[in-house]
């Protein structure tokens, strides 16, 4: 009989739980529209600058707010109840009413006074350019 040993990643592990719970999560009948995390996000960087595209639907521009600064973006924001239905007369409701905030760490180091944001059909989009790279400031010395 051969056996094949693997080792054990105790990471790993913990990489799968968190993956189980967001999927139970995601299924649960009580579950929030932005998660446990806040909005669903994209983070990439091209060659000048870092790009944050967030999903905040049904958010009032005036109700949604953005803070930069070196090394990360933070999201907060509120959803509001429309007055046109009574409790009393709810069927299902299946909508996240309240407070959301959530901070995005940066790949890179930002400019961060010079951050542009867009808010368009639910989408906010957060472009700012990148810090260019410090050059060295040694110098080479002999070895004696």
């Amino acid at each position: 009989m051969i056996v094949s040993l693997v080792e054990w990643n105790p990471f790993k592990e913990l990489d799968y739980l968190t993956r189980d719970m967001a999927n139970f999560l995601e299924r649960s009948p009580f579950r929030l529209a932005y998660g446990p995390a806040g909005p669903k996000v994209d983070v990439y960087q091209t060659d000048t600058e870092v790009v944050v595209k967030a999903e905040i639907p049904g958010v009032a521009k005036e109700d949604l707010h953005v803070y930069v600064d070196e090394n990360s973006v933070r999201l907060s924001g509120q959803t509001r109840k429309s007055n046109e239905f009574k409790d009393e007369n709810v069927f299902r409701t299946e909508r996240y009413y309240g407070s959301f905030s959530r901070t995005i760490p940066l790949p890179v180091e930002i400019k961060s006074d010079e951050a542009q944001a867009q808010y368009k059909d639910g989408i906010l989009t957060i472009k700012v350019p990148k810090v260019e790279p410090a050059k060295t400031k040694g110098k080479r010395i002999n070895i004696q």
